[in-house]
């Protein structure tokens, strides 16, 4: 299977197609999986100092993709990923705007509204 091009950084993104609808968390699930994430990012920048894991290579990219890949059945926004990196999880209180209403992100409750609108 030919994978389609890295993207920088941590933003993996290879969303399944063809999948059925995606599912509705709730503010525990939610908070699992943001941490999951932030302890998975932790682990892998620890082994990429310690000179164990490239950032270029096939088992950084299986780790990260395969995550991704998971997370998208719930998270087919990647609103996970916009959370904890580009609103860094939250203190930056970035906007979105759902239904033409706008709102800011600040919590994980207010991720949570957006992903199941």
């Amino acid at each position: 299977m030919k994978l389609p091009p890295r993207q920088s950084g941590h933003r993996i993104s290879n969303r399944i197609s063809n999948k059925p609808e995606t599912m509705k968390l709730n503010e525990e699930q939610l908070k699992i999986i943001i941490d999951a994430h932030l302890a998975l990012e932790i682990a892998t920048d620890n082994a990429i100092k310690a000179g164990c894991l490239d950032v270029n290579g096939p088992l950084f990219d299986a780790v990260w993709r395969g995550f991704e890949n998971v997370t998208s059945v719930v998270d087919d926004g990647a609103w996970v990923s916009w959370f904890v990196y580009d609103n860094d999880m939250g203190k930056k209180g970035l906007s979105v705007t759902i239904n033409e209403k706008k709102m800011k992100v600040k919590t994980v409750k207010a991720l949570l509204k957006i992903m199941n609108s």
